[in-house]
């Protein structure tokens, strides 16, 4: 099943823009990068490899990238096309864990940038919800220091494989977990920072996450 979803996200790659988010102007969301964590060390690129990046600690577990909680991530350099700015952007991942995060933890699945970092910053993550389930989290943060934050509903820890979409447009931001959907309304400026991105820790060991992620992808327009 996992190769038929990689073979249908690869196929829409090659249209190179994708029909993107509601909202008054259609706008055209472009793949920025898209990473199907299938190859060591590199974390190879497949939207034309200018987002390559490297990995430590991972191993491959069915096509997969295994994080093994304690020091794992891959990252990828700065690049100014991973900036959305004002424009709308989608962050997609999808991932497989059972342990759900302890009271205060968190797992960072995907950011780019930190919550002091000038210019803004965007981030996927896990949280442990108040009845002790484990919740997927959106954050963007713009440059003025406006943080669009929304929180799904659904568990996702022992369910096998799950996709997670985050979403900003100009008005709000969502969480998709396929088992429903949030939004919170928000107007957000501009988020452009000179930070890598991390995929499975914060970048400063901390917020390890255990698991399988079996692609990340982000688009912006």
């Amino acid at each position: 099943m996992r190769r038929i979803i990689r073979q249908l996200v690869i196929g829409a790659v090659a249209a190179v823009t994708l029909v993107g988010l509601a909202g008054p102007a259609n706008a055209a969301l472009t793949v920025r990068a898209l990473w199907n964590m299938d190859t060591l060390p590199t974390m190879v690129d497949s939207a034309g490899s200018d987002n390559n990046g490297t990995t430590r600690n991972i191993t491959l577990s069915g096509g997969a990238y295994n994080f093994n909680g304690t020091s794992s991530y891959a990252t990828a350099p700065d690049k100014a096309n991973l900036d959305p700015g004002a424009a709308n952007v989608r962050l997609s991942v999808r991932l497989s864990f059972t342990r759900v995060p302890a009271v205060g933890q968190t797992y960072d699945i995907l950011r780019k940038g930190l919550n002091t970092t000038a210019g803004g910053y965007y981030k996927i993550e896990i949280r442990r919800s108040s009845t002790g389930q484990a919740v997927a989290a959106c954050r963007f943060k713009d440059a003025n220091g406006r943080a669009g934050d929304i929180t799904g509903t659904a568990n996702l820890a022992g369910r096998g494989f799950v996709t997670i979409t985050c979403t900003k447009t100009a008005s709000g931001v969502t969480v998709n977990t396929g088992g429903g959907s949030a939004t919170v309304a928000k107007a957000l400026g501009s988020i452009s920072n000179s930070a890598a991105v991390f995929i499975g820790s914060k970048g400063d060991s901390t917020d390890w996450f255990p698991g399988l992620i079996d692609f990340v992808r982000i688009e912006i327009g």
